[in-house]
C-alpha cells in the first residue's frame, strides 16, 4: 500500500500545481499594479469631464401649500 513511487508522483504533482498557481497569482498582482499606474498616467493626461448633479430645489411649507391650492383650483 505504501508505494513510494506513487507518493513521489503525487507530491511532485501537488508541488508543481501549487507553484503554477502561486506564480500566476504573483504575476496577476504585478499586472494589476502596472495597470493601476498606467491608468493614473492616462487619467492625468486626459481627464474625464464630470457633470455636476443638480439637486432639486427644496420646497418650503408655504410653496407646497400654494402648489396644493393651484392643483385643487385646476382640478375644479
Amino acid at each position: 500500500m505504501l508505494d513510494t513511487e506513487l507518493w513521489t508522483t503525487g507530491l511532485t504533482t501537488m508541488v508543481v500545481g501549487m507553484g503554477v498557481v502561486f506564480s500566476f497569482l504573483v504575476i496577476l498582482i504585478f499586472a494589476i499594479m502596472i495597470a493601476t499606474r498606467v491608468i493614473r498616467v492616462v487619467d492625468k493626461l486626459c481627464p474625464v469631464a464630470v457633470e455636476e448633479v443638480k439637486t432639486p430645489k427644496k420646497i418650503s411649507q408655504d410653496e407646497s401649500e400654494i402648489a396644493l391650492a393651484i392643483a385643487l383650483a385646476v382640478q375644479k
